[in-house]
């Protein structure tokens, strides 16, 4: 079959969008039929927001123009894709499609390798927080859990302390799925369950080479938890991230995922919770300006709540006090806002 190509007024248009979306610091992009038209949006600071409407007859030429930059079959319609395209040196982004009543649904995660911060301290770290970050870095073994909600910012933490442990006297391999950002100093798998390279696969070969550090990219489901934490008492250090609404919340979702106290004693020697609040506009101080698109911020800041030494629900629990104090400091400070704190925390 002759593949359809798109033509240059689609080229153009997904060209601006994207570069639209880069410009504007939006880490994805939404493209969604919807009665006949298709509506883009982009997230900004963690907040969706309406950019522009696509006329019907746009809306195929512009999915097959995605398609052929992810790499994927421009034929296929009815089942969801995955691909990745590259922008420029520095930027990585995933595509994602779903089809859906109305038509396929397209999302664009954005991954600007320019945009991450360098160091705990650029994240938002600083004090007690700090001090307690660079304890767990010293860990020789066991299991660090990073902790948070979908856009939370936990596998950008996990990331910064990856690149804090490399060193040459160190062999750090990853599995993740997918792999989102390059680490220099690290051997990194990409797991891909449609080839057979599944977690537990790739978990016994990477006990094979020889490693001090494993990085699980996500703990989805109980085969996962139990390749980690069954690693975490091998002697190895494992680092992994794992969806959790608060650090109270941590050991009912570790319980459904078919963790037990005793492997939780065994192998967790460290939680880092975590949320991402929006900052005040530095140049028109919240009232809104061409900076910050009229909203009063721009950029987040982290949150955290860490543990360093045994880990237990009254611990848990403490964690997600420190960030509600934090946020309080951030809001003293003239750096978020009561509302932002609402939002992101419930309450404050």
């Amino acid at each position: 079959m002759k593949q359809q190509l798109p033509d240059q007024s689609a080229v153009r248009l997904v060209d601006d969008i994207i570069a639209r979306a880069i410009a504007e610091r939006a880490s994805d992009i939404h493209l969604e039929p919807r009665g006949g038209e298709t509506v883009v949006r982009f997230r900004i600071d963690g907040i969706l927001r309406r950019i522009m409407t696509l006329p019907p007859e746009m809306w195929d030429r512009v999915a097959i123009r995605l398609k052929v930059l992810a790499h994927t079959d421009v034929t296929r319609k009815r089942l969801p894709l995955d691909g990745r395209m590259t922008v420029g040196k520095t930027v990585d982004i995933r595509m994602s499609t779903l089809p859906t009543v109305q038509g396929e649904v397209i999302v664009l995660r954005i991954l600007d390798r320019s945009l991450c911060p360098r160091g705990a301290k650029a994240l938002g770290m600083e004090g007690e927080t700090l001090r307690r970050y660079h304890a767990l870095t010293n860990k020789k073994e066991g299991l660090i859990l990073f902790a948070g909600p979908t856009g939370s910012g936990k596998s950008s933490t996990m990331y910064e302390m990856i690149t804090d442990l490399i060193c040459d006297e160190v062999n750090i391999v990853t599995l993740e799925d997918p792999v989102e950002y390059d680490i220099t100093g690290a051997n990194q798998v990409e797991i891909n369950e449609q080839t057979g390279l599944t977690f537990s696969l790739g978990m016994r070969s990477a006990l094979r080479q020889d490693p001090d550090i494993i990085v699980i990219g996500e703990i989805r489901d109980a085969k996962t938890a139990q390749v980690a934490f069954r690693a975490a008492v091998t002697g190895h250090l494992v680092l992994a991230t794992v969806h959790a609404q608060s650090g109270a919340a941590l050991p009912d979702r570790l319980a459904d995922l078919g963790v037990t106290e005793a492997m939780l004693s065994q192998s967790l020697r460290g939680v880092i919770i975590q949320r991402l609040v929006r900052r005040v506009c530095g140049e028109c101080h919240g009232s809104g300006c061409d900076a910050c698109r009229g909203t009063g911020y721009l950029g987040r800041i982290g949150l955290f709540g860490i543990q360093d030494e045994t880990v237990t629900a009254q611990r848990l629990r403490e964690a997600d006090d420190a960030l509600t104090e934090q946020c309080r400091d951030l809001i003293t400070r003239g750096i978020t806002t009561k509302q932002e704190a609402r939002r992101v925390l419930g309450t404050i």
